[in-house]
């Protein structure tokens, strides 16, 4: 990923891992919210 700024937030711990679900949960069906949940992993 080039710039995903939702990986940004969770690494800076701007967003915890709840709310990094719940932003990805959405998108699982496609390659962005799968990688997102995984960084949770």
């Amino acid at each position: 990923m080039v710039a995903c700024p939702e990986e940004i937030a969770f690494v800076q711990q701007w967003i915890d891992a709840a709310a990094l679900q719940k932003l990805a949960t959405p998108l699982a069906k496609n390659g962005y919210g799968q990688y997102l949940l995984n960084l949770l992993k």
